[in-house]
């Protein structure tokens, strides 16, 4: 393993996005704009939609689940890094339904957001770059 050295915080953000967008390609976007690299997201609120999906280790390929009602979003955690030379989003989605049952997974292109509270907290230091693991077939930090 290699050594790691310690990350300073940076700057902080709190901020809401807009109703009707897509909530992974919002944050995404939101990073690349404030030219965040490196970083630690939480968010909470509600969607009219949402995909997640989980990734089957035996087919080694993400399997998606498409929820086509509102849910909750009770939590979303998650972290920023770099992959393909742009800021890359790496989340995953806790989602309640209208019953309190629970799906949760990995947030995929395709939750479009009713309301979204988010709070990045950029990290200060050599960026974490993902690149394929050779064994798992996951785009992994180098």
């Amino acid at each position: 393993m290699a050594e790691e050295k310690p990350y300073l915080t940076g700057r902080t953000y709190i901020f809401r996005l807009p109703k009707g967008k897509d909530l992974q390609d919002s944050i995404t976007a939101f990073c690349h704009d404030n030219q965040i690299k490196c970083g630690i997201i939480n968010a909470i609120g509600a969607v009219e939609n949402a995909t997640v999906s989980y990734y089957d280790q035996a087919k080694k390929k993400y399997e998606k689940i498409v929820l086509e009602d509102e849910h909750e979003l009770v939590s979303l955690i998650g972290n920023v890094s770099i992959k393909d030379n742009r800021p890359f989003v790496h989340a995953h989605a806790i989602l309640s339904n209208k019953k309190g049952e629970v799906k949760a997974g990995h947030l995929m292109l395709g939750t479009k957001i009713f309301s979204a509270e988010v709070y990045i907290q950029e990290l200060v230091g050599e960026p974490k770059v993902r690149k394929e693991d050779k064994v798992t077939k996951l785009q992994l930090w180098a």
